[in-house]
């Protein structure tokens, strides 16, 4: 072998020796990545676990594998609760009622019950649920009570409270829709130091869930007291008439129903329900609504003079402004006996914009001279005014076409005065 030769062989093997090198090198450095990725990912990994993250422990009860509660969605139309997203304000309720305060003016004689800026929807109470999802879709409302889901406690037997009616009758107790009625209902302990009343238990036949109502409760419409209480007076309300399953009624069809109570005590122990039926009447609807409801069958009538200074009455059923009376109770205590209620409305659109007044006369005494109670319930574009008074005595059939003096209160008050605006521009 020549010099030269052997000077090639001895480079082509230090550039061999030089690629080998080269391999190893490259070999080791993907070792190193794979590794240190291998190790951050289970750094990341055990992050996550110490942390909670969504991804790998749900964030509701902390049990793995299970989905974070989902708040319930209110029932009812949107004006019931806030929107989605939108955080409550809890001064705006408090807000719209000193508003609505300026534009209802109560009389002398009578007390403002209720200022309720979103109709008997303000009334609504719903309960949480553990799993989320819609409460029951029902269209009854209790005042101070909630609505929960589900089908009510069946009574307890031996040693549970008792419930009854105030004042039985066959006669079906009248409802119109929005406006707040009044049923008298009477709860006593059971036996024992723990038979105590803690709440009634309300619901109504064939729509789903039920409400319980505490024994003391501060509502919109006032407090309400279940126990330590001769009679007590719940308060509920439908705000159009929709039949079990949610189908609307037609206009001009009365809704049949019945509702049924319970008394349940501070030991859990439940009294056997009572029933009463309820007539749900089919009252014009409109922009502006009074209904007068009175506690017994007498001759009360409902004035109502618009803005023009036309007075709507059993005498003028019609006023220019397409304003009308279409209920008139124990008219001469004869007629629509047992029914309680008046109503005035104007439809949708045609409430002529202004200050109207409600008076109510006591007409003539059916009860043999006896205190009545009274209320007004003003439904003014989307919210809701209540207001009661008292009438004594024998009555007068003069009629109230004019404020009367305050020194005789006893045939004609005023209720109260209130400013109506278009509805696409009425709120506070």
């Amino acid at each position: 072998m020549t010099s030269e030769d052997q000077a090639r062989d001895e480079a082509d093997e230090a550039a061999g020796r030089a690629r080998d090198r080269g391999v190893l090198a490259l070999l080791a450095l993907l070792l190193v990545l794979f590794v240190g990725a291998a190790i951050g990912g289970v750094a990341l990994l055990w992050d996550r676990f110490e942390s909670g993250d969504d991804d790998a422990v749900a964030s509701g009860d902390g049990a793995p594998g299970e989905p974070a509660p989902i708040a319930p969605e209110p029932v009812g139309s949107a004006d019931d609760a806030a929107g989605a997203g939108a955080a409550p304000d809890p001064g705006a309720a408090d807000r719209a009622r000193q508003a609505m305060q300026a534009r209802y003016r109560p009389g002398p004689h009578v007390e403002t019950v209720g200022l309720l800026p979103s109709g008997l929807g303000t009334l609504r109470r719903l309960a949480s649920t553990s799993r989320g999802g819609r409460t029951v879709d029902n269209p009854w409302i209790v005042a101070g009570a909630e609505l929960r889901p589900g089908t009510p406690p069946s009574a307890s037997g031996a040693g549970a409270p008792s419930s009854r009616f105030a004042s039985p009758t066959p006669v079906p107790v009248t409802v119109i829709p929005g406006t707040p009625t009044r049923l008298p209902v009477r709860a006593g302990a059971g036996a024992g130091a723990d038979g105590e009343v803690a709440a009634l238990l309300v619901s109504f036949r064939d729509y789903d869930g039920f409400f319980y109502l505490p024994a003391v409760v501060e509502s919109e419409l006032g407090t309400i007291r279940v126990a330590g209480m001769e009679d007590v007076e719940l308060q509920f309300g439908i705000d159009a008439p929709v039949g079990p399953g949610g189908a609307p009624l037609s206009p001009d069809k009365e809704l049949r129903a019945w509702i049924r109570i319970a008394a349940v005590d501070v030991a859990g122990r439940v009294s056997p329900f009572v029933e009463r039926e309820l007539r749900v009447l089919p009252v014009g609807t409109g922009d502006v609504e009074v209904t007068l409801s009175m506690s017994e069958a007498t001759d009360l009538d409902l004035y109502v003079m618009g803005p023009t200074g036309n007075v709507i009455y059993y005498g003028h059923t019609r006023g220019y402004t397409q304003g009308q009376l279409d209920l008139d109770a124990n008219a001469g205590c004869g007629g629509n006996m047992g029914v309680n209620n008046e109503h005035v409305f104007w439809p949708r659109g045609a409430a002529p914009a202004g200050t109207y007044v409600v008076r109510v006369a006591h007409y003539r005494s059916c009860i043999g001279g006896r205190g009545v109670d009274y209320r007004v319930t003003v439904r003014n574009c989307g919210e809701t005014a209540v207001f009661r008074g008292r009438f004594e005595g024998e009555g007068d059939t003069r009629t109230c076409m004019e404020a009367p003096p305050d020194a005789q209160p006893g045939w004609c008050q005023q209720v109260v005065s209130f400013d109506v605006t278009p509805c696409a521009a009425a709120g506070p």
